[in-house]
């Protein structure tokens, strides 16, 4: 299921991931298209590289699990990439503010 709220709060979320992924040290961050809507991001890390798919959605919506579909596509393309596949789960109030912690799902 795609990302529920507004399609320009999709940037905002990851933005949010992006700003996570770099006080948290890693590097070489870049978007990345992995189908046609959806925006990942690469990121080099100190223990392992991985490729993030963003899902961004707006209060009081919750977060939808990925398809299997979803799952197959992101954890293949991936491994062509020798990367580690990760969902983050982003929430954002009214105010485009976000709303808790970013909730990270490790695919593989």
């Amino acid at each position: 299921m795609k990302n529920t709220g507004l399609p320009q709060i999709k940037p905002i979320g990851e933005n949010y991931v992006e700003q996570w992924l770099t006080e948290n040290e890693y590097t070489n961050i870049e978007k990345e298209t992995l189908q046609s809507d959806d925006q990942g991001l690469k990121a080099t890390g100190k223990i392992e590289n991985i490729l993030v798919l963003v899902r961004t959605f707006a209060q009081p919506n919750r977060p939808l699990k990925l398809s299997e579909y979803e799952i197959d596509l992101l954890n293949r393309r991936a491994k062509k990439q020798n990367l580690k596949p990760y969902v983050a789960y982003v929430i954002l109030d009214k105010n485009n503010h976000l709303v808790g912690e970013i909730n990270w799902e490790r695919l593989i």
